[in-house]
């Protein structure tokens, strides 16, 4: 068990708008153009970059992946395979219960748990048997006892607070803390405005505010962004990941620069139809027309219904942006930055410090 005690504050950093790729491209972390091929294009050192790595994995969709349609966690799990089969070393740590839209959330409960999760998918169970910590898959839940199928789950962001710093330094061969944080799969895109919302941000948020280099990940189902991905999906996602992961570690000093510059990369997966060809990847910034927005609907009993309308298939998306790639059903790569910080020159005009 690992008790948090009292009270304690962090700020929900997350900034929209510019893309800070000079620094990455500048570090060696070129990636693939639209329309190249991703596997012509891969660097000469290739997956193998990961062996031995240390990679600490979480998501905000719950680690029990309990649900047929895959919208809680399966993505996290496939994740964990391609990284294991590319000889990583992965722990995961993640919410006990589904925690989508919780963004850089901290929860208020004074105590905390850590346990292996109540279900984990047969199938995945063997993926990382030969890894130092056997693919190890902690739950974070809300409680003073043990944590129980109907516990409260703590944040996205809270995981990986937790596990880096009271967790992974007691495990052996972890006390220098990970090379990578990596979040997602996560079932659903994360782009444009709601990347301020995204748990599956708020959680590389987490690692980026501690320096530690972290790569998001999300994918589109086949109805749209709030869709289950098809498995098919999921593994693409997987397979992209582990090669930006492998460039980037390596890069000794392009993941040092991430963490130190504290940027996160944000990667958002079109769906891919059974049998199709794997999306070729564009380097983005993030959008600010989103691919659809939350609505609410009067119920005729003073309530409203919560829906999701998508945007009409005539909107028009920056060229540029992450909403447009996947529109045009290419892999969106990004960076995005824990520095908020805008001065615009207009403000200053006003003279508000006078």
């Amino acid at each position: 068990m690992v008790r948090l005690g009292g009270t304690f504050s962090l700020k929900r950093r997350v900034r929209g708008g510019r893309i800070a790729v000079t620094a990455l491209v500048a570090a060696g972390l070129v990636l693939v153009p639209a329309g190249a091929s991703a596997e012509k294009a891969r660097p000469g050192t290739g997956l193998e970059a990961l062996a031995g790595k240390r990679i600490l994995l979480s998501n905000d969709d719950s680690v029990q992946a309990a649900q047929e349609d895959g919208a809680d966690g399966r993505g996290l799990y496939i994740l964990r395979k391609a990284l294991c089969e590319a000889r990583a070393d992965v722990i995961v740590v993640g919410p006990w219960r589904q925690q989508s839209g919780r963004g850089r959330a901290i929860s208020t409960a004074p105590q905390v748990r850590l346990a292996p999760p109540v279900r984990i998918p047969a199938e995945y169970a063997g993926d990382c048997a030969t890894a130092p910590s056997r693919g190890l898959v902690m739950g974070a839940c809300a409680s003073a006892g043990p944590c129980a199928p109907d516990s409260a789950s703590v944040t996205p962001a809270d995981s990986v607070d937790l596990a880096l710093g009271a967790f992974l330094p007691r495990r052996p061969g972890w006390s220098g803390g990970p090379d990578l944080v990596m979040s997602g799969t996560n079932s659903g895109a994360n782009t444009d405005i709601a990347v301020n919302m995204s748990g599956t941000v708020g959680a590389t948020t987490a690692a980026a505010e501690r320096g530690v280099p972290a790569v998001a990940v999300s994918a589109n189902g086949p109805g749209g962004p709030i869709a289950p991905p098809t498995d098919r999906t999921y593994e693409v996602s997987a397979g992209y990941a582990a090669k930006v992961a492998a460039r980037l570690l390596a890069r000794r000093d392009a993941a040092e620069r991430l963490g130190r510059e504290k940027l996160m990369l944000n990667i958002n997966v079109p769906h891919v139809a059974e049998g199709g060809r794997t999306p070729s990847p564009r380097w983005t910034r993030m959008g600010d027309t989103p691919l659809g927005r939350i609505t609410y609907v009067p119920d005729g009993a003073g309530g409203y219904r919560i829906g999701f309308t998508a945007a009409d298939p005539d909107t028009r998306f920056d060229p540029r942006s992450d909403t447009a790639a996947l529109r045009d059903g290419h892999i969106s790569i990004g960076a995005i930055s824990v520095d908020r910080t805008a001065d615009p020159k207009w403000l200053r005009s006003l003279h508000l410090t006078r």
